[in-house]
């Protein structure tokens, strides 16, 4: 499912795919944008592949880290405070 971000978004998610080349360079695969974390958490999940989701906010506008997604489908996210990798329940 996609969604339609407006113009005037205050924060749009990115969620991006990992893949490995056989090399074992990592390079992005399918992407999804979408306004909210679950949706963009949904898609991976859907996928059911590692990877990892951004989020670009206008205040600033800069892209972030926010979360990974493991080969075992287990979520981190990024504690902006501490700087440190949390597990996402």
């Amino acid at each position: 499912m996609t969604t339609r971000i407006p113009r005037n978004a205050k924060q749009v998610f990115y969620a991006s795919e990992t893949k490995t080349r056989e090399d074992g360079t990592r390079c992005a695969g399918r992407e999804q944008r979408s306004t909210t974390f679950r949706e963009a958490r949904q898609f991976l999940d859907g996928l059911d592949v590692p990877g990892g989701v951004s989020v670009w906010r206008a205040s600033s506008n800069l892209t972030d880290a926010y979360a990974t997604r493991d080969a075992d489908g287990s979520w981190t996210s990024l504690n902006r405070f501490t700087g440190t990798w949390e597990p996402l329940s």
